[in-house]
C-alpha cells in the first residue's frame, strides 16, 4: 500500500441488497488506486485491501451487495489527499475499526468505520480544542 494517496476521486458504499441502510463496505478511489474497507461478518472485524489498478472484489458481501455512488453526498471531500489512516483494535484485541483522515492544505475531515453486528457504521471524528492550563484562565 501506498504511503500517501492523492485526490480522492470516488466514494462507493457497499449495501447489503436487502437493506440499503447496511453498509458492508466502502471504496475510496485515488490517483494509486483502489483503498477498499469491508465488515467480515463472521467476527465483525475489518479487512483492508488496496489495489493500484482495479476495484477490489468484496470478500463476503459479492453477491448479496449493491454498490451506491457517494460522490454527491461527500462532494467536499473528492480532491483530496490521505496520508494517515488506521485498522483499530479494541480491548479484545479484534481490528474492528478503520479511520481515514482526508486532507487539504486548509481542512482535514476524519471519518471512522466501525464493525458492528456484521455492518459498517460510519461516523465523523472531530476534533478537540485543546484544554487550557489552569495559569490561561
Amino acid at each position: 500500500m501506498p504511503s500517501a494517496l492523492t485526490d480522492l476521486a470516488e466514494i462507493v458504499h457497499m449495501a447489503y441488497l436487502e437493506d440499503p441502510s447496511w453498509l458492508v463496505a466502502v471504496q475510496f478511489r485515488f490517483d494509486q488506486g483502489y483503498l477498499q474497507v469491508e465488515v467480515d461478518p463472521g467476527d465483525d472485524t475489518v479487512e483492508v485491501t488496496f489495489d493500484p489498478r482495479h476495484r477490489p472484489p468484496l470478500c463476503h458481501w459479492a453477491s448479496e451487495s449493491v454498490p451506491s455512488q457517494m460522490n454527491q453526498r461527500y462532494a467536499d471531500l473528492l480532491g483530496r489527499d490521505s496520508v494517515w489512516w488506521w485498522v483499530l483494535r479494541n480491548q479484545q484485541q479484534y481490528e474492528d475499526a478503520f479511520q481515514i483522515e482526508l486532507s487539504t492544505p486548509s481542512s482535514t475531515t476524519t471519518l471512522q468505520y466501525l464493525a458492528m453486528a456484521s455492518r459498517l457504521h460510519l461516523r465523523q471524528v472531530n476534533p478537540t480544542p485543546a484544554p487550557q492550563s489552569p495559569s490561561e484562565d
